[in-house]
This record gives C-alpha cells, structure tokens and sequence, in this order.
C-alpha cells in the first residue's frame, strides 16, 4: 500500500505532548522570542495514520468492553506469518514471542536479557529523553557516546569512541 507522509497536521490542541506540552512542568522551554517550537524533542509523528490504522482502531472501539486482555492467538500467527514471509524464519512459535505494549518497555525487555541493573549501557547522544530515563530509573549506569558532525554536516557514529567505551566499562 502506498501512502503519502506529507501532510503536516496542526496538532495544537488535540493533546499532543510534542506541541502542546511545550513550556510545561517537566517539558521543553518554550523557546526565545522570535522562535519557532520544532517539536522534535519526542518520538511522534505530525502526519496523519494511514487509513486502515484508523478504521481498525474505531472497530474495536465500537465494541462497549474495555479492560486487561492477552495478546490473541492471531497476534502470535500474524507475526510469525510475517517473519516467515518477509524474513524466511522457520520454527517460530508463540512462546518465543514476547508482547510489549510500547517502545521503552520493549527496550527494558531487551536490554534485561543481555544485562542486568548495574551494568553499564552505551548510549548516543543527544537521544530521547524516554530512554535515558527508563535506562536510569531501571539500574543501568548510560556511557554517553556523542554523535559528531562530519564534513558535509552530517551527524555520525563515533566508532573510535564507541570501541573505546566499550572497553573501558565492560560493556
């Protein structure tokens, strides 16, 4: 399906943190007189979901009962439809597909299976503030790597400083 990303929405007002969060307790200062708010400061999105999305969403809100549920057994065999046919997988089973229901609990998972509270975890900066506070509020120790600017202005991976970390604190 093809889909056009380049309608801009104007989400003020419709409770967007990004745009309407701005200038809040525990938020990004409004900027200086004279300066625009570029809402880059948190994973969203200012173009509108593709339609199918949208209409699938209403569906099951049309349905009155909401509350704890489990992750359905077409979930697990859409997934495993999908790596089989995108990827080639074979042997995939429900049981080795975890479920999370966003983006910081699926870095804890993950993160949790290779390291432990303690552990020192390399981290680019600048990056979103969501992972830099789930890794801290979590137990980890963040190693910053900073990106850097190379000569066509472009910001890059640092692979000298990032080996170097790496040794120094065992990562």
């Amino acid at each position: 399906m093809k889909y056009a990303f380049t309608t801009i929405m104007d989400r003020h007002g419709k409770d967007a943190i990004a745009v309407d969060g701005i200038g809040t307790t525990g938020k990004p200062e409004l900027p200086d007189e004279g300066f625009d708010v570029i809402p880059m400061w948190i994973a969203d999105m200012n173009f509108p979901t593709v339609p199918s999305v949208q209409e699938e969403i209403i569906k099951r809100v049309n349905h009155p009962a909401f509350g704890y549920f489990a992750p359905s057994e077409e979930y697990y065999h859409s997934i495993i439809d999908w790596q089989n046919k995108r990827n080639g997988v074979t042997g995939l089973l429900p049981e080795h597909i975890g479920y999370e229901n966003g983006v910081l609990g699926g870095l804890l998972s993950a993160l949790t299976a290779y390291a432990a509270p303690g552990d020192a975890v390399l981290v680019h900066s600048p990056t979103y503030i969501g992972f830099t506070h789930c890794l801290n509020n979590n137990g980890f120790h963040i190693v910053h790597s900073p990106l850097i600017k190379d000569k066509d202005g472009i910001w890059r991976m640092d692979y000298v400083d990032m080996e170097e970390k790496i040794k120094q604190n065992h990562i």
